[in-house]
């Protein structure tokens, strides 16, 4: 019954604030920096966005103070912070272009090859294998529908110590990756390498090296005008498309019904990140190991916070 309350009386709860200030923060920092530098902004949209956000975060916290519904409130309010951190991570990722020095890509293709992996040659190949292609890239694009999906159904069955541990397992992960990016950036296998019209296209991959060449021109010269229809992810190394296959992976292990398609989905993302993502073989590996220490340092944490004030792992409907 205590749980029960404080829960009634918390606006938010640890992670979600981690969540907030994380957010506003990187957000102030890109917005300023557009400022300063006369970056062109479509604000007007962001704006709009924004107004999303607030009606999101705003309905939980009512639902959640009210008393009417913990897992409502829980669900809205991870729904409205986890595009907010979204938004303002992109941002804070745009505002460190043009990047300060030479992207690693041809330091990491040298460990391709010492693998042997030739990103070419994967292209090449699922080009003649269009069934398999196609699933891959389902596969991969299914990313974020993922984990909009997650944050409602944990929410909604009450699994709220859950929830958190995604949101702050995405919090961390994302954090670290685009600091580690802005100190080494790199574009991916698809930034270097040219490959034929011909075989490109019968593979058609979701992030090509047109996409892969452009990627570089951001890095070089910054972008002329950013808008959130726009926004392009920029991170090759660590592949985050992986970090988040485990994220949603790890999340959906608790409800019995959806993990099988998780967990196919998500295995299928691996591969689905090399012909669909453009990524070094490297990529994927650095993704795994921030993936698992992101879980670790979130589940920590949450387990901790939930013990020190006594919150209950599931709420009841």
């Amino acid at each position: 019954m205590n749980s029960l309350i404080q829960l009634k009386h918390a606006r938010l709860l640890p992670a979600e604030k981690t969540m907030l200030i994380v957010s506003t923060f990187a957000g102030l920092i890109a917005v300023s920096s557009f400022l300063w530098q006369g970056q062109k902004v479509d604000w007007a949209a962001y704006g709009s966005i924004l107004a999303i956000i607030v009606g999101l975060v705003g309905m939980g916290i009512f639902y959640r103070a009210s008393g009417r519904s913990e897992r409502i409130g829980a669900a809205t309010i991870c729904a409205g912070l986890f595009i907010y951190f979204t938004v303002c991570l992109s941002l804070f990722n745009y505002h460190l272009l043009p990047v300060w020095r030479a992207p690693i890509d041809v330091q990491l293709n040298q460990i391709d090859q010492f693998f042997g992996y030739h990103w070419p040659s994967i292209i090449e190949w699922a080009g003649q294998h269009p069934i398999i292609n196609n699933i891959l890239r389902y596969a991969y694009i299914s990313t974020m529908p993922q984990l909009a999906l997650l944050v409602v159904i944990l929410g909604l069955s009450g699994r709220i110590k859950e929830l958190h541990v995604l949101i702050l397992t995405i919090t961390i992960t994302a954090t670290f990756t685009i600091c580690w990016w802005g100190l080494f950036p790199s574009f991916g296998a698809s930034s270097i390498y040219q490959i034929s019209a011909a075989i490109e296209d019968l593979a058609s991959p979701e992030l090509g090296t047109a996409y892969g060449h452009y990627l570089v021109s951001l890095g070089e010269n910054g972008p002329q005008f950013i808008t959130p229809s726009e926004i392009k992810g920029l991170i090759g190394f660590p592949s985050y498309h992986t970090v988040l296959a485990v994220a949603a992976l790890y999340a959906s292990r608790t409800i019995k019904w959806i993990f099988p398609i998780y967990l196919v989905l998500n295995i299928l993302i691996l591969p689905g990140v090399f012909v669909h993502g453009g990524h070094h073989l490297v990529d994927l590996f650095g993704g795994l190991v921030i993936a698992i220490v992101g879980l670790y340092i979130a589940r920590s944490s949450v387990t901790s916070q939930y013990e020190k004030h006594k919150l209950p792992e599931m709420v009841a409907g």
